[in-house]
């Protein structure tokens, strides 16, 4: 029993060592950084969006590398390409690029197709900054660069760039065919500046009603206020009548006595 646990620990010990110490063999044949190097390269696609790696065999293998700051001062005159391969050779990938705007971070484009320049299962793509001198370009002492991790036909970047993601699509709220969202509160117009056509209608409207409210409140007052007024009338006609009828007789007995 001691035994089988024993051997069970070895082989389970064993195990994680191998999964451990895979990526770093993975990942060894992507050489360190030179030493003159001072800031890591971006890669671009036809579409100027970043990329992680590729085909060796595609044409171009990438569409462009970009600086990440620009080229040191007295070296801004033009840029290229150079891939460093594990032995410390040198091979120059590119076309000596002018640079339009030495302030910016500069960009040169790939036209070369990596499997070409025998770069073996890794090598370093490294951007020299040149000044012209008598058209003869001299590179800087310093470069940028970024590692490739090459398998097969296939290149990783090392260390491997941050994709960004596509942010979500924001939604923009309608408006109602009136030009004027219902929720939204207007405010009063000028003095003397016309009313804008979206509201003008509807301020009409508005007004129409109060008027068809008002008449058919107000009408009714005046019918009860004009009955009134008749009754009133009559009543005191009547009064008049039954006083003089009265004064008649008062009169009629006292010429009989």
């Amino acid at each position: 029993m001691l035994l089988k646990t024993a051997a069970h620990r070895v082989t389970v010990v064993g195990v994680a060592a191998l999964l451990l110490g895979a990526p770093a063999a993975a990942h060894a044949s992507a050489p360190a950084a030179p030493a003159n190097s001072v800031g890591v390269l971006t890669l671009l696609d036809a579409d100027s969006q970043i990329i992680a790696g590729g085909s060796l065999a595609a044409q171009p293998s990438f569409a462009a590398a970009r600086a990440p700051v620009a080229c040191p001062a007295g070296f801004r005159d033009a840029a290229r390409l150079a891939a460093i391969r594990t032995d410390g050779t040198v091979v120059v990938i590119s076309a000596t690029v002018p640079l339009i705007e030495g302030s910016m971070p500069a960009q040169v484009p790939m036209v070369s197709v990596l499997s070409d320049f025998g770069l073996g299962d890794g090598a370093t793509l490294a951007m020299e900054c040149l000044s012209l001198r008598g058209g003869i370009p001299v590179p800087a002492a310093t470069v940028f660069s970024i590692g490739l991790d090459i398998s097969a036909d296939v290149f990783m970047l090392r260390p491997a760039p941050a994709i960004p993601t596509t942010p979500p699509p924001t939604t923009t709220p309608t408006t109602p065919a009136g030009g004027v969202d219902p929720g939204q509160v207007l405010p009063p117009p000028a003095a003397g500046s016309a009313i804008p056509s979206s509201t003008a209608g509807a301020a009409s409207a508005q007004r129409e009603d109060n008027l068809a409210t008002t008449g058919s409140t107000v009408f009714p007052l005046l019918a009860s206020a004009g009955l009134l007024l008749i009754g009133g009338i009559g009543a005191v006609l009547w009064r008049r009548r039954k006083t003089a009828i009265q004064h008649l007789d008062s009169s009629a007995g006292a010429e009989n006595g």
